[in-house]
């Protein structure tokens, strides 16, 4: 009886903080801003161009602000499944420009700047493959290291997986485990503003046809924020008062696609309603949730947009700031 009630307790929480957006708030337009031909793992804005990773065959290519057309720039590796990379900005000892990669075999890689040398940086204790989640910590949290979660997505007979700090000279330094079903497809860090979660990292943990939002601090411990009727992949930060152009690319939200190998854009006037939130969106299903703090709890919005086909890939997304 104890565990019938837990359940319809969680049941219940869940409704409750998964919101539909009313009907003030607009649709949310997509429309296809580059068709690339590529089996899109994950997309990465330089600030001066846009970088696809393409799946399996680890190839990377540069396109300019436009999308289109695109040019080599860098190949990994061949390994099954998604690598993602993050490019460094040039503070805490990382090289500005420098690419860094996580494979499906728990390799990180630096890139140098202009894609000709490629250096294994590290290796993750890990023996089971991943999805490649990586980000930079810009909060602090993590002493502004390279942080990598392992995990395998996309499973309900998946469980967790680790999160790791690398410095710029390749030291590993676990911080902690995370014990949810499905794994970690990609990792943001949690704004300062991201209510009892702030500058945490946060996992979007796919198990298939359900996830979760989990987040872990500095110390290691984790708790699940949210949990999802589909399961979550991209994962970006929208930051607060953004819009317009940033005078190269436009601002905006680009989400990569495998199946139809199509890059997706959503303007940055089109996200305003949302400026702040975390935003998560679902592998197959398309969808997308703007997450905010609420109290000593946190809230889920589904934005209503025009994806609206039954079969998506979504993997990757890069948010351009204005």
């Amino acid at each position: 009886m104890r565990f019938l009630k837990t359940m319809l307790c969680t049941l219940v929480l869940t409704a409750t903080i998964i919101t539909t957006a009313d009907a003030a708030s607009p649709v949310t337009r997509f429309s296809v801003f580059a068709r690339t031909g590529l089996r899109l793992a994950g997309i990465v804005w330089t600030g001066q161009r846009f970088l696809y990773i393409e799946n399996t065959t680890n190839r990377i290519v540069a396109a300019g602000p436009s999308g289109m057309p695109f040019t080599p720039f860098a190949k990994l590796p061949r390994q099954v499944e998604e690598t993602r990379c993050a490019v460094a900005t040039g503070s805490h000892g990382f090289v500005t420009g420098d690419l860094y990669c996580h494979t499906p075999e728990n390799e990180i890689y630096r890139i140098s700047a202009d894609g000709k040398t490629a250096t294994l940086l590290a290796t993750l204790p890990h023996v089971v493959r991943s999805d490649g989640a990586l980000i930079f910590d810009t909060v602090g949290g993590f002493g502004y290291t390279l942080i990598a979660a392992t995990g395998r997505s996309g499973g309900g007979t998946n469980r967790g997986g680790s999160v790791f700090a690398i410095n710029p000279t390749g030291q590993v330094r676990r911080i902690g485990g995370y014990d949810t079903i499905g794994g970690a497809d990609e990792i943001a860090i949690a704004p300062a503003s991201f209510g009892s979660a702030s500058g945490q990292v946060l996992l979007a943990v796919d198990a298939g046809k359900t996830g979760s939002l989990v987040a872990m601090d500095a110390h290691g411990r984790t708790r699940t924020l949210l949990s999802f009727p589909d399961g979550p992949n991209p994962i970006v930060v929208l930051p607060p008062g953004q819009a317009g152009s940033t005078g190269t690319a436009q601002a905006g939200l680009y989400v990569t696609d495998t199946l139809s190998r199509d890059v997706f854009f959503a303007p940055a006037a089109e996200l305003a309603p949302y400026a702040g939130s975390v935003l998560v969106g679902s592998e197959l299903g398309g969808f997308f949730w703007a997450v905010r703090p609420n109290g000593g709890g946190f809230t889920a919005t589904k934005l209503s947009t025009t994806l609206t086909s039954k079969h998506y890939n979504l993997e990757g997304a890069a948010y351009v700031a204005g």
